[in-house]
């Protein structure tokens, strides 16, 4: 039966470390050794650093609007594979001599390497301004900083050409969407005009108009058939007068013409004659005066007379019958019946007149309801040719603006007035390297050589089964213990434990040595170090 461990006492760590001291002490030799070895040998590289400040642009943006929306990380993106593009690289390994030393080295490898060596990082912004900084790497020291002066320039010449290269293509995509809004405002324009065109008079905004007309021509048609109605009135009124004085203008023949029976020829005499006229004369007088008039009187007192005479001319008896008659003549055209018929013409003309209006009247009635009824249709229709028309003039006066604000913006990034790249801090020559890190290596050493020892000593001290303790021997083999016996000193003990001594002392040494010299390294500089241990060697 497995029984189970017991938790290790710190004293008992520090019995082991101790009786296990020449393991660590020959690991950490060994270790720190190799680790000062590794960051002599190892090549060494230096970095330079330059440090670019974002500029905001110096024209208000109330004012001028840039175009140019992208962040400053995408910017710099954009920027960074345009300058670490194949094509710039080269012209950059060409300039300044890269790899002349390795003429087998592959352009595809060069590339890849000066690709891994730029490094393009954004700072923290500092007082709300954005920066970043281009770094490179190289085992020359002026030639790093030669790169990384020029890969800022680079930076800086491809932004203000990057900004210009967009407002320039943001100005030339509106020119062409407002071109094609403006013919498509045109086609609007004409489709509309044309709509309003063919349907003029019936548009809605016509309609009250329309209303009023067709009320104004119900009140025509009203008042026209009441004209019409009196002119036929009066027209009938005139036809009746002239046949009644046609027939009171035969009267005095027939009552002067002989029957048959009595073998009289039809003879009009003189006085009859005159009977007639003056009778004709009183009908117009009675049109024009009263009966009181005197020369209505004085014509009624002729006629009178005349009558009387007329009459003894007809009377057979009396002594005048064997007068001559004389022969009956076609009486003369009344002046009064003359004047009817004209009357009479004019009211035939003006019902003509009349009814012509009346017919004109009524198909403009049509013509008008016909648009009163078609205005909601013609109203829909309208509005959505003016919906669509609103909707495209309103993209253009935005595309316009748009149009004048990128050109603003143009005429601002062409004379540097926008946002643009100024180099803060410029790369200086780097004195230490930033490769080797003895800060790295010397703790790889230190960590590999506890690590080892630590290891080791763990499988020695589990696969060890000596007792060592007065309780293990209590405890494990169930024993009392009786007595102790000394450990038996013999006569070159002595010498063999100060020899130990000395060397265990000589082996911490070494390794103190190089852990100081470790720690100068990381503090003072690997170059700046060997420098001094050179001068004092003289070498």
């Amino acid at each position: 039966m497995l029984q189970p461990q017991k938790p290790i006492k710190p004293e008992e760590i520090l019995e082991i470390i101790v009786r296990r001291r020449w393991l660590i002490v020959l690991s950490l030799c060994f270790f720190l050794t190799l680790g000062v070895g590794l960051t002599l040998k190892a090549p060494k590289s230096y970095q330079a650093s330059t440090l670019i400040l974002v500029q905001q642009q110096s024209v208000p943006s109330e004012y001028v609007r840039s175009v140019v929306t992208s962040s400053i990380n995408q910017r710099i993106n954009t920027i960074s594979q345009q300058i670490l593009s194949r094509s710039n690289l080269e012209k950059i390994i060409d300039q300044f001599g890269l790899y002349a030393d390795r003429p087998d080295m592959y352009l595809e490898d060069k590339i890849l390497e000066m690709r891994k060596r730029v490094n393009v990082k954004i700072e923290q912004a500092r007082h709300g301004t954005e920066s970043f900084s281009i770094r490179f790497s190289g085992s020359d020291p002026q030639r790093v900083m030669r790169i990384a002066n020029t890969l800022a320039s680079y930076f800086m010449d491809e932004n203000l050409k990057v900004r210009e290269a967009q407002a320039v293509g943001t100005s030339e995509f509106l020119d062409f969407e407002l071109e094609k809004t403006r013919q498509r405002l045109e086609e609007l324009e004409k489709k509309l005009s044309e709509y309003r065109a063919q349907h003029l008079g019936g548009l809605p905004d016509e309609l009250e108009t329309n209303l009023r007309t067709l009320d104004r021509l119900q009140q025509q048609m009203v008042d026209k058939h009441v004209i019409l109605r009196e002119a036929k009135t009066s027209l009938a009124l005139v036809e009746s007068r002239i046949n009644e004085i046609e027939t009171r203008a035969r009267q005095p023949i027939q009552e002067g013409s002989g029957t048959p029976e009595t073998g009289m020829r039809d003879v009009v005499t003189e006085n009859q004659e005159k009977l007639r006229q003056a009778r004709q004369e009183y009908d117009r007088l009675l049109t024009v005066y009263t009966p009181r008039h005197p020369d209505v009187k004085r014509l009624a007192k002729t006629i009178e007379n005349l009558e009387q005479l007329v009459a003894k001319e007809n009377d057979p008896d009396a002594e005048n019958t064997d007068l001559p008659l004389k022969p009956l003549v076609p009486p003369p055209e009344d002046p009064r019946l003359k004047r009817l018929k004209s009357e009479r013409d004019q009211l035939k003309g003006e019902i003509r007149s009349l009814t012509m209006a009346l017919d004109d009247i009524e198909k403009k009635m049509v013509t008008y309801q016909k648009r009163v009824e078609e205005t909601p249709r013609r109203e829909m229709e309208l509005q959505s040719l003016n919906r669509d028309y609103a909707n495209i003039r309103d993209i253009y006066n935005s595309l316009l603006n748009r149009k004048l604000e990128a050109e603003l913006s143009v005429n601002m990034e062409k004379k540097q007035k926008g946002e643009q790249f100024r180099i803060l801090d410029s790369a200086k020559l780097p004195e230490k390297p930033v490769s080797p890190d003895v800060k790295k290596y010397f703790f790889l050493s230190m960590a590999a050589g506890l690590g080892l020892a630590a290891g080791i000593i763990f499988l020695l001290e589990f696969f060890d089964s000596s007792l060592r303790r007065d309780e293990q021997i209590e405890e494990e083999l169930k024993l009392s213990i009786l007595a102790t016996i000394p450990e038996l000193q013999t006569s070159n003990a002595t010498t063999r434990k100060w020899v130990e001594v000395a060397a265990f002392a000589l082996c911490s040494l070494y390794a103190a040595a190089f852990f100081a010299f470790f720690a100068v390294l990381y503090v003072k500089g690997l170059d700046r170090t060997l420098t001094a241990i050179k001068t004092m060697l003289h070498i």
